[in-house]
């Protein structure tokens, strides 16, 4: 994930990885559920990101590189510990998790195929993903210095999970909170033949790692370890999961972190399991 500019939110802001003004301030992580693979960092945007007018070609630092024209790209990130490359195709199966005139967000399922590398060894790679973009009005426009802690949006928790079920349906989840009050908690379903269906569902943390997380800045989260989630098509339960988490946390999702997750569950009086992308951050105690 990456964040170009800086958004003035509690949740997506770290102040500490500034290296320009907030407007000219990019960030970005990449993981792969291991540290030694892990890569988070902030970029000037004028001096040490390329950012094309058409989208053709997004690069930040030598970290990450996205080329190409819709419906194709092409990814490719690495480092000393690893090296991904990836073709991607775009469909038309949008999900709108939010549009509004202040802030839009987009999710278009994609499929993936290409190489990762590591510690020695190449694996050929491919399935579902997501192709995701989302553009805010920022205090930065005339802001140009960092907004103090009370001065942001209290957008104090987020989650987002994927999923890609084994009937060919991927499953995208969220759970967003202001102030403490959820503001969506919904359930996506697509696949590259059904176009997006929400529904209503419920997330709970059921148990939390026993050692808080510790981010570069200092500040420390509680991250969770088992977690269940329940989707609702009206009254009707029609999936349920539980998930723990089974990779290392890595920071730089804003001011949270990305992981992976093994879970089982029911779908449709099916039984499923499966893995699972899970993004968190938890500010609810600043």
């Amino acid at each position: 994930m990456s964040i170009i500019g800086t958004s003035g939110s509690l949740a997506f802001d770290n102040d500490f990885a500034l290296k320009d003004k907030p407007r000219n301030n990019a960030t970005a992580v990449v993981g792969t559920g291991t540290k030694k693979t892990n890569v988070f960092s902030g970029y000037s945007i004028p001096k040490e990101c390329q950012f094309a007018k058409d989208g053709s070609h997004i690069q930040f630092g030598n970290d990450l590189t996205i080329t190409g024209h819709y419906p194709h790209y092409q990814l490719h990130s690495g480092n000393e510990n690893y090296q991904i490359d990836l073709d991607l195709k775009l469909t038309d199966k949008i999900t709108w998790f939010v549009k509004t005139p202040f802030y839009d967000h987009i999710s278009l399922l994609a499929e993936y195929s290409g190489t990762l590398q590591s510690e020695g060894q190449s694996q050929e790679i491919s399935g579902l993903c997501t192709f995701e973009h989302a553009a805010a009005v920022s205090p930065h426009l005339i802001w140009k210095k960092a907004l103090k802690q009370n001065l942001k949006l209290p957008l104090d928790f987020f989650t987002y999970k994927i999923i890609n079920l084994a009937d060919g349906t991927q499953l995208l989840l969220n759970d967003t909170r202001i102030n403490g009050t959820q503001i969506v908690s919904k359930a996506f379903f697509r696949s590259l033949t059904q176009y997006n269906k929400t529904c209503t569902a419920e997330f709970k943390v059921i148990e939390y790692q026993e050692d808080l997380a510790t981010a570069p800045d200092g500040k420390q989260m509680k991250l969770p370890q088992i977690f269940e989630w329940r989707v609702y098509d009206g009254k009707q339960e029609i999936l349920y999961l539980h998930c723990t988490i089974n990779t290392e946390f890595n920071y730089g999702l804003g001011s949270g972190y990305v992981g992976g997750y093994a879970y089982t569950g029911m779908h449709k009086n099916k039984e499923i399991q499966g893995q699972g992308y899970i993004e968190y951050i938890d500010r609810l105690e600043g």
